[in-house]
């Protein structure tokens, strides 16, 4: 079974063809970018709603550091602003007279694999990963993409924190009480029929019909990997 994974923009690929992954391989490095808010009114003692006639940049263009932003001319002297970092215009806000430029940091993100397979193509904007037999599902708001060593959990028995850590908890549904304490005990991710009853910071999603449910739990495969993008999981082996 093959998974195509588009990648993410700006993003640098750490693997070949031919490697194998699991789920702390690293996969990808995406550098970290922030808005920057310039007020350029200020900047050149402008009127903010006459901001479009001193820029030399609008939305959508890529700029460099040092490059001209604005410009306003007078009689004996002439105002210039430049831009501080590189990256894109984001936004014009003529009621404030400020622009927004998104950039690129130089502070980088390092992403781990979603799946445990092998990396069978690599091109500019996708992977395509040959994992063992599985089966896909459709899901509903999945949080991002994750993966992980799947257990199927049962709330009438008692599991240690060494066998929900670093897990992706499959049920059909959670008390707050259970989340929470699961949660505590290092569990990676919920997969649920039900929505969850707290909010959380691990990863999540739910699959879309009783009858899927029913289906991935006869299966009881060990691996799951849901890609965001296609709202799909895949449990494999």
């Amino acid at each position: 079974m093959t998974i195509t994974y588009n990648l993410p923009d700006e993003t640098v690929i750490l693997v070949k063809e031919g490697f194998k992954v699991d789920f702390q391989t690293l996969l990808l490095e995406k550098k970290v970018g922030k808005d920057l808010e310039i007020n350029i009114s200020k900047e050149l003692d402008i009127d903010p709603k006459n901001i479009f006639r001193h820029l030399k940049k609008l939305v959508g263009e890529k700029i460099d550091k040092g490059s001209l932003l604005a410009e306003k001319k007078g009689i004996f002297s002439t105002k210039k602003f430049f831009s501080p970092e590189s990256g894109i215009v984001k936004e014009i806000d003529h009621n404030k007279g400020i622009l927004v430029i998104s950039t690129v940091g130089k502070e980088k993100n390092k992403i781990l694999s979603p799946f445990k397979g092998e990396i069978e193509k690599v091109d500019k904007y996708s992977l395509q990963i040959k994992i063992n037999k599985g089966e896909e599902f459709p899901v509903k708001n999945p949080s991002s993409d994750f993966g992980g060593e799947v257990i199927y959990f049962d709330p009438s028995l008692t599991q240690s924190a060494l066998e929900l850590s670093k897990k992706i908890i499959l049920t059909d549904h959670i008390t707050s009480y259970i989340q929470v304490k699961t949660e505590a005990m290092g569990a990676k991710g919920f997969v649920t029929l039900e929505k969850l009853p707290e909010k959380t910071d691990v990863f999540t999603t739910t699959i879309k019909n009783l009858e899927d449910f029913k289906k991935i739990v006869k299966l009881g495969y060990p691996y799951c990997t849901v890609i965001a993008q296609s709202a799909k999981i895949y449990f494999y082996q």
